[in-house]
């Protein structure tokens, strides 16, 4: 079998720059990702990510989405509003558990105090690269360490897609402590790599509309670790948008992002 060099799967900046990347080439560019973990794999889907983010880039395969119906319908039926309180809307999924996904996480202030304090700590099944679209992001970061704060730990396992009698798992394993470590935070324009093994929380924007667009590598592990003391996790299912309800946060997305990520209506 032909193995085609790493490097000729990405995208060049001179062809990024000379015009701007449509969704159907960002779809097959995922279909041909490396699935190695590398050093040379993690700075290339860090180039990548950057490019793919680019204004020209982002608002030109939303704007081909929003005229297809049937691609506003395929991929409303695999995205949801997600329990950490943002929407995950994902644009490709190369099917494969070694493969990528490409996604946007869309968080919509105003929140309720109760949402606000809702810790919600986790790591990955996956390591992702990731560029801010719009508004800002920022981590409270942790470690496992026994000088820190106890929280109740659970095995997060997703459901299936397709299964419809498939929710989303939580298996107790007791209790962790954790130890908060120095707050970090990226603003529109800037992006980064995030390993799977990284234990953390998203702080929710209270003002402004933040989004950032994920490309989810090959998966790592089985399941996420998910630390928490306030809330108690039952199996669920998630409940998928609509195709119009899926229109109206696009809409609102290309706009935030045609005025500098600072749109809140």
């Amino acid at each position: 079998m032909l193995t085609v060099p790493a490097k000729n799967l990405y995208p060049s900046a001179k062809a990024v720059a000379v015009q701007s990347l449509g969704y159907e080439e960002i779809r097959r560019i995922l279909h041909n990702l490396p699935k190695d973990c590398s050093e040379t794999t993690r700075k290339e889907n860090l180039t990548l990510i950057g490019r793919l983010g680019r204004p020209k880039n982002i608002t030109a395969a939303l704007r081909f989405i929003l005229s297809s119906k049937s691609l506003l319908t395929e991929i409303a039926k695999r995205s949801y509003h997600h329990t950490n309180h943002f929407d995950k809307i994902v644009l490709v999924d190369t099917g494969s558990q070694l493969g990528y996904r490409l996604t946007l996480h869309l968080w919509c202030p105003p929140y309720s105090e109760r949402e606000i304090n809702d810790e919600q700590i986790h790591d990955h099944r996956f390591s992702f690269w990731s560029r801010i679209l719009a508004g800002k992001i920022v981590f409270q970061n942790y470690v496992r360490d026994g000088s820190g704060v106890m929280f109740r730990e659970y095995q997060y396992i997703p459901e299936r897609l397709g299964v419809a009698t498939t929710g989303n798992y939580y298996i107790d394993v007791g209790e962790s402590p954790l130890l908060e470590l120095q707050r970090s935070g990226q603003s529109a324009g800037e992006f980064y790599h995030l390993p799977y093994s990284q234990i953390h929380r998203v702080v929710l924007p209270r003002i402004e509309m933040s989004c950032t667009l994920v490309l989810r590598g090959p998966r790592q592990k089985n399941y996420a670790s998910v630390f928490s003391n306030s809330q108690k996790y039952d199996p669920s299912a998630n409940s998928m948008f609509t195709p119009m309800c899926l229109a109206q946060k696009l809409t609102r997305l290309l706009k935030g992002i045609e005025f500098g990520g600072r749109s809140n209506d």
